[in-house]
């Protein structure tokens, strides 16, 4: 893999030189920053995340109807939510694997969590008493509190629907957890474009979230060899980011996402469109002339 000597001074541009105001809009984290309440903002972050697999302008528009349908304050909406009232708000939502019973169990679900705790984030740190150490089991915990909240009423059957367990992956499962990651990167990190309400949790301790994007850049400058795109693969992102920046590995996940999302990375090859970037001593198309760049594509 790339040392991480060489890849100190172009992951370091990158963060500090991207044009983040620029890509907002196009990113699932315009949708909580709608909300000034931190209320609203953590339990919208929440909601926007789980639904966050695919593209922004495709789910965007299924949530945009969803959040309509929660009022003013999405926070006040699940704390007062009535499973007799209000199960109809979200008729006629359709996103892929998720129906409207998904988010009626979510409301049902945060509102039992939040009667609870009193907040999303209380709730994470119940199930992470140290506040030390992998983020992994505190994260298992936080997702089953979801997953094993009482929908009886929701589904009748005793059964989750695969829609409503798809919103909450567990890390024990070994998948990439990308959604929950990217929950806990605009919760916890302070600096920008994340707004970091959460404050008992150190962004040393996240994994970064590894979608299609992260995943092809990443392998790309050597910051992975896996081929898998699972908890381990997060890790090792992570753990060479880390190397970098301890205190704040992750901080490159959005800027990382967005050049490979925008177009200014294409995976392979292209003397017009690598011509600016950075990366390109460091990139594996780049590395030991055209058949070798060729051969990696």
């Amino acid at each position: 893999m790339t040392p991480t000597r060489t890849l100190r001074e172009p992951l370091e541009r990158l963060y500090r030189e991207f044009d983040y105001g620029a890509r907002v809009g196009r990113d699932a984290l315009q949708f909580p920053l709608r909300y000034a309440d931190p209320r609203d903002r953590e339990i919208v972050a929440l909601l926007t995340a789980c639904l966050a697999y695919g593209r922004v302008d495709l789910f965007g528009r299924e949530l945009d109807g969803a959040l309509r349908a929660m009022g003013a304050s999405p926070f006040r909406f699940v704390i007062d939510f009535e499973l007799a009232r209000d199960a109809r708000a979200f008729d006629g939502f359709r996103y892929r694997f998720n129906r409207p019973p998904d988010l009626v169990a979510f409301c049902v679900a945060a509102r039992e969590i939040l009667l609870r705790h009193g907040s999303l984030e209380k709730c994470f740190t119940a199930g992470d008493p140290d506040g030390r150490g992998p983020i992994g089991p505190a994260l298992e915990r936080f997702a089953r509190a979801f997953l094993e909240a009482d929908l009886r009423l929701v589904f009748p059957r005793g059964r989750r629907s695969r829609g409503y367990r798809h919103l909450f992956p567990l890390p024990s499962a070994g998948g990439p957890c990308k959604r929950l990651h990217l929950f806990l990167r605009w919760m916890v990190r302070r600096e920008p474009p994340d707004f970091g309400l959460w404050t008992a949790i150190s962004p040393a301790r996240l994994l970064i979230p590894v979608d299609t994007h992260v995943e092809n850049i990443s392998r790309a400058i050597g910051l992975t060899r896996r081929r898998s795109r699972n908890w381990r693969m997060a890790e090792e992102i992570t753990g060479r980011l880390a190397a970098i920046d301890p205190a704040d590995p992750v901080k490159y996940d959005f800027a990382l996402c967005h050049k490979r999302m925008s177009g200014d990375c294409l995976d392979r090859r292209d003397a017009t469109v690598c011509a600016p970037c950075g990366f390109k001593p460091v990139c594996r198309h780049w590395k030991g002339g055209v058949r070798r760049a060729t051969a990696g594509t």
